[in-house]
């Protein structure tokens, strides 16, 4: 990382943006972008589902995932770590640990949601990632994770069940619950 990264890597942690918002580096530089209700609100439901359908399993959300990998530290919305595995006090999280992530799509996000994050989770292992499309009210299961890539691709329309596989266990989801915008 050269020192102007490092340096805006620093202000991006340490710069208060109100909670409606989130302040994102892009290759414009950094730029702040509203967090919509429909995103907050499907974030929250998926949140309670995990916490009430996987039983032995914490939900986590507003974490980053580590290590670093290539400068990047991705953020997703929500996870589950094994009760044991659960730390109150930290804000991040090995991939090893993960079993699942969840991007819920913001109108800023969604080409990194759909082209970039799916490369990032599957090169670290990380056994299904679930896109949750608030702007087409739409979701996509990507899972096997192989050689940087998942092999397998389940999509389906919010009121449709959602199956994730969760180590020995499957954490169904009701996508009637997800909002769009």
């Amino acid at each position: 990382m050269t020192i102007a990264e490092d340096w805006v890597a620093d202000a991006v942690e340490t710069l208060r943006v109100p909670r409606r918002m989130r302040l994102r580096l892009t290759r414009n530089g950094l730029t702040v972008v509203p967090v919509t209700q429909a995103h907050v609100t499907t974030q929250m439901r998926i949140f309670s589902q995990v916490d009430a359908r996987l039983p032995g399993w914490m939900p986590i959300g507003e974490f980053k995932v580590v290590p670093a990998r290539e400068g990047y530290t991705p953020e997703p919305d929500v996870s589950a770590l094994p009760e044991g595995q659960w730390d109150s006090g930290s804000s991040e999280f090995d991939e090893g640990l993960l079993p699942f992530v969840v991007e819920v799509v913001s109108p800023e996000s969604k080409n990194r949601d759909y082209s970039t994050k799916p490369d990032h989770y599957a090169a670290r292992g990380i056994p299904a990632y679930l896109i949750v499309d608030v702007l087409s009210a739409r979701w996509t299961l990507l899972t096997r994770p192989r050689q940087g890539q998942y092999q397998h691709e389940e999509s389906g329309v919010f009121g449709d069940e959602i199956e994730v596989p969760v180590a020995d266990q499957t954490l169904t989801l009701d996508s009637s619950q997800f909002v769009r915008i």
